[in-house]
C-alpha cells in the first residue's frame, strides 16, 4: 500500500516572505522596485533571521531585491551556509503599474489582480508579467528544488508566495491571489524527492521557531524533524 503523503521526507523547505516595506504600508505596487523597510519592517526582519536560524537550513535561495536578500544574508552567515540570490524568486513584475498606488490604479482605469478569460488565461497590460509566467518561475524553482535533501530556506515575495501554492496544488489563476500572505510569514513543505506535502501555513517566527525546535505532539510523523534532531 502506498503511504500518505509526507511519510517519507528527503528535504525540507521553507518558503519566507520579506518584512514590511514602504509600499506594504503606503499601498503602492513594488514587484520590482527595490523599496526600503519600515521601522516595523526591521524589527520582523530581526525576528525573521531568528526564526531561519532555529530553522537551521543547509542552504538559503533569496529573491535579489534588498527587502529579501538582506535578511537571507544575513541568516546564512550566521549560520555559515551559501546564499544564492535567483531571478525566480522575484516578486511579479507589474509593469505599468510599479510605483502607483491601488487609488491611482483604480483611477486610471486599470485593475489588478489581472483579468483571466474564460479560457484561463490572463490579460495584463502591455510590460507587466503574466501570471503564466510567473507560474512557470515557480515551477522552476520547484523543480530545482526537489532533489535536493537536508533542509532549504527560501526568502521571497507575497505574490510569489500566493503563486507557489497554486503551482504545487495547481490553483486556478482565478483564485490563487485570494490567500492573506503575512510579512516575514513562512509556508513549509516536505518533499519525498518527487512531490511536495504542505506543512505549514503562514507560520508567523515565533511559531517557526517553535516548530523548528521544539517536538510537538500533534506532529506524529516529525514532518519538522524535531525529534529527529533530538536524536543526533
Amino acid at each position: 500500500m502506498a503511504g500518505m503523503p509526507g511519510d517519507v521526507v528527503t528535504q525540507r523547505v521553507l518558503f519566507m516572505r520579506h518584512p514590511e516595506t514602504i509600499s506594504n504600508t503606503q499601498h503602492f505596487f513594488s514587484g520590482r522596485l527595490d523599496v526600503p523597510l519600515t521601522p516595523h519592517g526591521e524589527e520582523q526582519r530581526a525576528r525573521a533571521v531568528e526564526a531561519l536560524v532555529a530553522f537551521g537550513p543547509d542552504r538559503i535561495f533569496c529573491s535579489p531585491l534588498s527587502r529579501a536578500r538582506g535578511l537571507a544574508e544575513e541568516a546564512a552567515e550566521r549560520l555559515g551556509v551559501t546564499c544564492t540570490p535567483l531571478d525566480d524568486l522575484l516578486e511579479l513584475d507589474f509593469g505599468p503599474l510599479e510605483g502607483m498606488t491601488v487609488a491611482e490604479v483604480m483611477g486610471a482605469g486599470a485593475s489588478f489582480p489581472w483579468p483571466v478569460d474564460e479560457g484561463g488565461v490572463s490579460h495584463p497590460p502591455a510590460g507587466a508579467e503574466s501570471f503564466e509566467h510567473l507560474r512557470e518561475r515557480c515551477r522552476r524553482v520547484l523543480e530545482r528544488l526537489r532533489p535536493l535533501t537536508g533542509r532549504t530556506a527560501c526568502v521571497t515575495h507575497g505574490g510569489y508566495l500566493r503563486m507557489l501554492t497554486a503551482a504545487v496544488y495547481e490553483i486556478p489563476l482565478t483564485r490563487f491571489w485570494d490567500q492573506h500572505v503575512l510579512n516575514v510569514s513562512s509556508h513549509y513543505l516536505t518533499c519525498d524527492g518527487q512531490t511536495f506535502a504542505l506543512g505549514g501555513f503562514n507560520l508567523s517566527p515565533e511559531e517557526v521557531i517553535a516548530h523548528a525546535t521544539t517536538p510537538n505532539e500533534y506532529d506524529t510523523r516529525d514532518i519538522w524533524g524535531t525529534r529527529s534532531k533530538e536524536q543526533q
